[in-house]
C-alpha cells in the first residue's frame, strides 16, 4: 500500500501544470496559493532588501528561490483599504472599504467567489468584521487565533482540495515588543525611557493628543530623544527578526511535508511604517497623523513558485491591486466574468521577461486617522500618485486640497516640496490622477449598481414567491448600506450626472417595492403580478386582499 501511495503522489506531482499540462486537466494537481502579509513591514528594514542589519537571514535565502519586486506598493497607508485592494483587485475609491463604517455587500462581485467557483477553498485570518466580510472567505484559517499559520501548515495535506489561504502576521505592529533574544541582538537595553516603554505597551502613540478626542487607550503626550528614536528602531528591527524566524519555522515545515512544492507563496505587507522619517512613528491608525510617503506605502513582495521557474529581482512598479490578476493568470482562471473588471494588472509578463513594466503610476489613498477616523471626517482623504521619479500628493485643507510634489531622484526621502516652483514637471501625474479618479467612479457605479440590481431581484422573490416582507426589508436595508458606504467617499459616483440616474433608479424601485408590499400586508393581502415573465415590473403588481 505504501508503494502504491508513493506512486500515486509521484503521478500527481508530474501532472502539475509546471510540467506542461493545464491546471484544468487534473483538479487534484492545481497549485495552492498562500498569501502571507506582515502588518506594517518595511522592505528597507529587511536584509533581503539590502538593509545592513541581518533582520531577515531566512528570507534572504528564501528569496534566492523566488521572484523579488523592489518597487511594490500598497494602495493605502493602513490595513483595511490596502488589504481589500489585494482581495478585490480594486482601488480604495472603488471598493470603499475604509474601516468600521464601510461594508462590502455579499452580492458584489469578488475575486474569491470566482476562485471558489473554480474549486478552491478560501480561508483567511481575522476574516470577521466590517473590513473583511463580504469578500467570499469560507472559513477561518484555523481554530487557534494566535497560531493560525502554524496550525494550518501542520494540518494541511497534499490530498486536501486546492486552497487560497491568507495569513496576516501582526508581530511588527505597535506595540513593538520583540522576543528577549532578538531584543538583545538588536541593541534593546534594559533601562528604557518612559517614552520607549510606551512604544512597547501601546497600539496608539499620538503625535498631537491635545488635538483629538479619542475613545481608545493611547500613550498620551510622548516625546522622544535621539537615543529614544534609535531604541524604537531597534525594537522594530527585533520584531522583524522575530517574523523572519517564524516564517522560517512555517515555510520549512511546508517544505518537509511537500506542501511548499505545491503552493505559490506570496509574502508581502498591507502597508509600511514610519520610524521618525517625517517626525513621528507608526501609521494613520496608530498616530492620527496620516501620510503617504514611501516608508508608509512601499511594501515587500516575494513570490515563490513551486517549480522555481520564475525568479530573480524585478524593479517594475507594481501594486496590491495586481496580486489577484496575477494569481488568476497563474491558475489559468478566467476573470472576464467579473464586472467591473479588476483594475490591477498581471505581473506575469514582467516575471517572464516579456516586458519591464506593467504600469507607469501607482495610486494611494488614506483617511486621515485610519481605522480610528471619526465618521464626520471620513470624506477627508489624502491622495497620491507616484511614478518612478516623481510623486504628487493631494492633502485636504479647509478650502480643498494642497498639492505637494517630490523629485524622488534628487530627494528620495521626500523632504522638500518642489511643486509650487516646478508645477509643469507634474503635469503627467496630474493627468494620470484625473484619469484614475474618473475610472474609479465608473467602476464603483458598476460594482454597486450590479449588486443593487441583484438585491432588487431578491426583494422581488421575497415578496412574490415567499411572501416574506422581513426578507424583502432586509435586502432593502442592504441597498441603503451600500448608499451609506459609498456616500463616505469624497467623490461618490452617484453625485455625478453620468451615474446618478442608474443608482437613484435602484433606490426608487426598492422603495416602491417595499412600500407596495407593506401596504398590502397591512390589509392582510398578498402581492401578485400580472406579468410573471417580468416579476420586477411593479406596475404589474396587485394586492389580493385577505390572501393570508
Amino acid at each position: 500500500m505504501k508503494i502504491i501511495r508513493e506512486i500515486a503522489l509521484i503521478l500527481v506531482f508530474l501532472s502539475n501544470p509546471v510540467h506542461g499540462q493545464s491546471a484544468d486537466t487534473d483538479p487534484e494537481a492545481r497549485w495552492n496559493v498562500l498569501l502571507i502579509t506582515v502588518d506594517n513591514l518595511r522592505p528597507d528594514r529587511m536584509s533581503v532588501y539590502g538593509y545592513e542589519r541581518e533582520t531577515t537571514p531566512y528570507l534572504k535565502q528564501f528569496a534566492s528561490e523566488s521572484a523579488v519586486f523592489d518597487n511594490a506598493f500598497s494602495t493605502s497607508s493602513w490595513t483595511a483599504p490596502g488589504m481589500v485592494s489585494i482581495f478585490t483587485g480594486y482601488y480604495p475609491p472603488v471598493h470603499a472599504q475604509h474601516g468600521r463604517f464601510s461594508f462590502y455587500d455579499e452580492e458584489m462581485v469578488a475575486a474569491f467567489r470566482v476562485l471558489a467557483d473554480s474549486g478552491y477553498e478560501i480561508m483567511g485570518q481575522s476574516i470577521w468584521g466590517p473590513s473583511h466580510e463580504g469578500f467570499g472567505f469560507q472559513k477561518a484559517l484555523s481554530d487557534w487565533p494566535d497560531r493560525d499559520l502554524e496550525d494550518f501548515v501542520a494540518e494541511r495535506t497534499l490530498e486536501d482540495p486546492p486552497f487560497f489561504a491568507w495569513a496576516h502576521i501582526k508581530d511588527v505592529h505597535l506595540p513593538y515588543d520583540p522576543s528577549e533574544e532578538n531584543g538583545r541582538k538588536f541593541g534593546v537595553t534594559e533601562n528604557l525611557s518612559e517614552s520607549v516603554q510606551a512604544v512597547r505597551e501601546h497600539r496608539i502613540i499620538l503625535r498631537y493628543p491635545e488635538l483629538v478626542d479619542i475613545e481608545y487607550e493611547h500613550a498620551g503626550k510622548v516625546q522622544f530623544s535621539d537615543h529614544d528614536k534609535r531604541m524604537v528602531q531597534n525594537l522594530y528591527d527585533a520584531e522583524v527578526a522575530d517574523v523572519d524566524q517564524r516564517l522560517k519555522r512555517n515555510l520549512e515545515n511546508m517544505r518537509k511535508s511537500g506542501l511548499l512544492d505545491r503552493t505559490i507563496v506570496i509574502l508581502s505587507a498591507d502597508h509600511g511604517e514610519e520610524l521618525f522619517d517625517h517626525g513621528w512613528l507608526g501609521h494613520a491608525s496608530t498616530g492620527y497623523d496620516a501620510k503617504l510617503f514611501d516608508e508608509l506605502i512601499r511594501i515587500p513582495l516575494i513570490i515563490r513558485f513551486p517549480d522555481q521557474s520564475l525568479k530573480g529581482r524585478f524593479d517594475a512598479l507594481v501594486q496590491g491591486v495586481d496580486f489577484m490578476p496575477t494569481i488568476f493568470e497563474l491558475l489559468k482562471i478566467e476573470s472576464g466574468g467579473m464586472q467591473p473588471l479588476m483594475q490591477g494588472r498581471s505581473m506575469l509578463p514582467v516575471l517572464k521577461g516579456e516586458t519591464d513594466r506593467i504600469r507607469d503610476f501607482v495610486f494611494n489613498q488614506t483617511t486621515l486617522k485610519g481605522w480610528t477616523t471619526p465618521r464626520d471626517e471620513m470624506r477627508l482623504r489624502l491622495v497620491s500618485v507616484r511614478s518612478n521619479d516623481k510623486k504628487l500628493v493631494l492633502a485636504p485643507t479647509n478650502n480643498g486640497y494642497r498639492k505637494e510634489g517630490y523629485d524622488l531622484n534628487q530627494d528620495p526621502k521626500e523632504l522638500t516640496n518642489i511643486y509650487p516652483g516646478r508645477k509643469a514637471e507634474f503635469g503627467a501625474l496630474e493627468k494620470a490622477l484625473q484619469t484614475w479618479m474618473e475610472d474609479n467612479r465608473s467602476r464603483a457605479a458598476m460594482l454597486v449598481g450590479n449588486a443593487g440590481e441583484k438585491r432588487l431581484r431578491l426583494i422581488t422573490a421575497a415578496v412574490l414567491d415567499e411572501n416574506d416582507i422581513g426578507l424583502a426589508v432586509e435586502n432593502w436595508s442592504r441597498i441603503q448600506t451600500m448608499e451609506s458606504t459609498w456616500g463616505l467617499e469624497p467623490d461618490p459616483f452617484f453625485d455625478h450626472e453620468r451615474h446618478r440616474p442608474v443608482w437613484r433608479g435602484v433606490q426608487s424601485r426598492a422603495a416602491q417595492m417595499i412600500g407596495t408590499a407593506m401596504l398590502c400586508r397591512a390589509n392582510s393581502g398578498k402581492i401578485l403580478t400580472r406579468k410573471p415573465e417580468s416579476p420586477e415590473d411593479t406596475a404589474s403588481w396587485y394586492c389580493e386582499p385577505g390572501a393570508e
